[in-house]
């Protein structure tokens, strides 16, 4: 797309794409900062990216913050240690200043974000703030007192210094306003999309049901704390219930030996191998559910995901989760103190429902069109920057 084909109303920018890591790598960040700029240089800006970034201390705290957590000790973040953050934050501003950018767009850079030099717009991206993930998730608990006042001081700053802020979720937003004093006028809720290399086409996934059992998908790296566990449980529940069910985990392998009937494991897929990819394209047209009864999360992209394809989720009311599945539009929220009959309990009344299967299909690929796209995440975030 070039300048022609944007609107009269929406100038070209050159944009200062800031990463710690390589944004411009679909295997950093399970390709997010990837389509998150592939999306603004669609819409006709210039992106120019600026990272990885460089700290050459940060080994050095992953080991201290490593051997912290074997002898269960509080410890810190530890690309938030002050020394770590002083490198990151002195590079990004010699290489912004060299690239000299129009507008900065920092995607989870509170690391380094809020040194922005004074007079260059700053764009804040994230999935959730600091106050909302301490102790909550599995990156961020048992931190000692000086880790939480480091971090907890670089989100405010950042969150300060943003003209513009962005959240997939009303659930981080709320928290930008209420726990760091942000101008509700700065704050935009604009849902990422789905990290699909190509989307599948709408009537490939929303034709006929393919007979046989209820087949159900999660995919995580993480087994305990994606719910893995919890899914074995809820397959045996949905078979002692005999409803004939089929149960696909990839991604992530058991902590010890697990066995069920109907359990397939896959340890891991690579989405940029065209075989692997094939194979977890198979496994999503496949399931009539997607799985995830997490523990914590903030955004799950894979949500997004699922719902390209049509498969509707069934999901722990948890965190962002909340948002990034729209009650009987992209699938059902169950309690967060939901039992392992009460996942089953949803799953075989929906499966036992075809009309209502179909409907949450057919609402769950709307949804992907319509707004769970990085097309549609980067028409509404150049707009929102012309306000700058």
């Amino acid at each position: 797309m070039n300048q022609c084909d944007i609107s009269n109303s929406q100038a070209v920018r050159r944009i200062g794409f800031a990463t710690i890591g390589d944004g411009s790598n679909v295997r950093f960040w399970s390709g997010t900062p990837f389509n998150m700029s592939n999306s603004l240089a669609n819409e006709g800006h210039e992106v120019v990216h600026i990272g990885p970034l460089s700290a050459p201390l940060l080994p050095l705290y992953k080991t201290y913050s490593n051997l912290c957590r074997t002898f269960r000790r509080p410890g810190l973040s530890p690309f938030q240690a002050g020394p770590v953050v002083a490198q990151y934050s002195a590079d990004a501003v010699r290489k912004i200043r060299a690239a000299s950018p129009d507008i900065v767009f920092a995607p989870a850079g509170s690391i380094f974000a809020w040194s922005v030099p004074a007079g260059v717009p700053l764009v804040y991206a994230s999935d959730a703030t600091f106050r909302l993930i301490e102790d909550y998730h599995p990156n961020y608990r048992n931190l000692s007192r000086t880790a939480r006042k480091a971090s907890e001081r670089l989100e405010r700053d950042t969150i300060a210094r943003a003209d513009l802020i962005l959240y997939p979720s009303q659930w981080a937003a709320d928290s930008a306003v209420r726990d760091y004093g942000a101008d509700p006028a700065r704050v935009h809720v604009v849902p990422w999309g789905a990290n699909l290399k190509e989307a599948p086409a709408r009537e490939s996934v929303l034709g006929d049901r393919k007979p046989g059992p209820c087949r159900m998908l999660l995919i995580g790296v993480n087994w305990k704390e994606k719910g893995a566990d919890i899914a074995v449980e809820i397959l045996a529940e949905l078979n002692n219930r005999g409803v004939k069910a089929e149960l696909v985990i990839c991604g992530c392998t058991p902590p010890e030996p697990v066995s069920q009937d109907g359990l397939t494991i896959i340890p891991y897929l690579d989405k940029n191998d065209p075989a692997q990819r094939s194979r977890l394209d198979q496994l999503y047209r496949d399931a009539d559910f997607f799985l995830l009864p997490t523990q914590a999360d903030c955004f799950p992209i894979v949500l997004c995901e699922a719902a390209a394809y049509g498969v509707p989720s069934v999901a722990r009311a948890t965190g962002g989760v909340t948002y990034a599945v729209r009650e009987e539009k992209t699938g059902v929220l169950v309690p967060s103190n939901a039992t392992k009959a009460d996942y089953a309990g949803v799953i075989a009344e929906i499966f036992a429902n075809p009309a209502r299967l179909a409907r949450l299909r057919q609402s769950s690929r709307e949804a992907y069109e319509t707004q769970l796209n990085w097309p549609a995440w980067g028409r509404r975030v150049s707009e929102l920057m012309q306000s700058l």
